[in-house]
């Protein structure tokens, strides 16, 4: 809860005793807003009762805490302060390199942020998933703050039409209809962002960005697409999609032909993303996490290698392959045992 400041201003405190038991009543909207919003850590409240009904307001508030479920408590978030170092950063006496950036020459960098956040998650590192939302956060209040220098939109702006948009996509949760009325139209996402400026396209697939890693990009066409019905009804039919085209990629291979084999390749993997989609595995993440992998226990093979004291040419395919099963092994066992023992 923290700590609960009241200023009283006033020591007129004969109204007091005539308020009586309205007096809790009057107050208790706005004791209620306050702990629902978590707006009670500093508090400076000014009565006209003064010290005595000061205290009142105070007890109030304590005691509607202690009455409330602790999963409920709404936690004090304030970003304040990386704004202002951010404000600082771009400043006349800033870093340059921050002074320098642009919308499109943090392109790249939020793209890294995102995909280290994946890799803290795949690696279940609490405390690597922490640094890693700060570091995204970071990179929307340095875009918040290239708006805001224009006079375009600033961090506010962000948090107020987030938070706008939630409310309207979920009606259910904030409107009067409860969840029994308002049935399964609850779950219709799209029709709710049909209403949204942002959101309104002249063609369905129009809201699939084009700039998203392919393999995500395919499963979200495909998402779109099977929201209007455009899909196989069975995914033994996808499978059978699939084989089909493994084949037609075989034989462009026996062609010689790099462009067809390209395009080919490209058609099972678009495929394969289908596949994925039907299996509810989304073919992005499941990548990042094989390529993550691997690298773990290549990196593992290479220090087998180093400490061989032999070069790479001097082991055998038979030992790397040797060296990649123990990594496999290591992965496997439980933490705290000796994988030699």
């Amino acid at each position: 809860m923290g700590n609960i400041e009241i200023i009283p201003l006033g020591t007129d405190t004969k109204d007091m005793e005539k308020e009586g038991p309205s007096f809790e009543k009057q107050y208790a909207p706005i004791v209620a807003y306050l702990i629902r919003e978590g707006r009670t850590k500093h508090i400076i409240h000014t009565v006209s009762g003064g010290p005595a009904m000061a205290e009142r307001v105070r007890k109030m508030i304590e005691q509607a805490w202690s009455q409330k479920e602790p999963e409920h408590i709404a936690m004090p978030f304030d970003i304040t302060p990386l704004v202002d170092v951010m404000s600082k950063l771009r400043g006349p006496n800033g870093c340059p390199w921050d002074k320098a950036q642009t919308h499109r020459t943090l392109r790249r960098f939020l793209l890294e942020e995102v995909y280290e956040m994946l890799d803290a998650v795949d690696c279940q590192d609490m405390s690597g998933i922490r640094e890693e939302l700060g570091d995204i956060l970071y990179q929307i209040i340095i875009h918040a703050r290239i708006a805001e220098e224009k006079g375009i939109f600033n961090a506010q702006d962000i948090v107020n039409d987030i938070t706008k948009k939630m409310i309207h996509r979920h009606p259910y949760v904030f409107g009067e209809k409860n969840l029994e009325k308002i049935g399964t139209s609850m779950l219709n996402w799209d029709r709710l962002k049909q209403g949204e400026q942002r959101q309104q396209h002249e063609h369905l697939l129009d809201g699939v960005v084009k700039g998203l890693p392919s393999l995500l990009q395919a499963y979200k066409l495909q998402e779109k697409s099977a929201k209007v019905g455009f899909e196989w009804q069975d995914t033994k039919d996808v499978w059978a999609k699939f084989r089909e085209e493994w084949q037609e990629f075989k034989d462009a291979l026996k062609e010689n032909d790099p462009v067809h084999a390209e395009e080919e390749a490209g058609d099972v993997l678009f495929v394969f993303a289908d596949l994925c989609r039907r299996y509810h595995i989304e073919p992005e993440c499941a990548l990042h996490r094989a390529n993550s992998k691997f690298r773990r226990r290549f990196s593992y093979v290479e220090t087998c290698v180093k400490e061989s004291s032999r070069s790479w040419q001097d082991v055998t395919l038979d030992e790397l392959d040797a060296f990649w099963q123990e990594a496999k092994r290591k992965e496997r066992q439980p933490k705290g045992t000796d994988l030699k023992s």
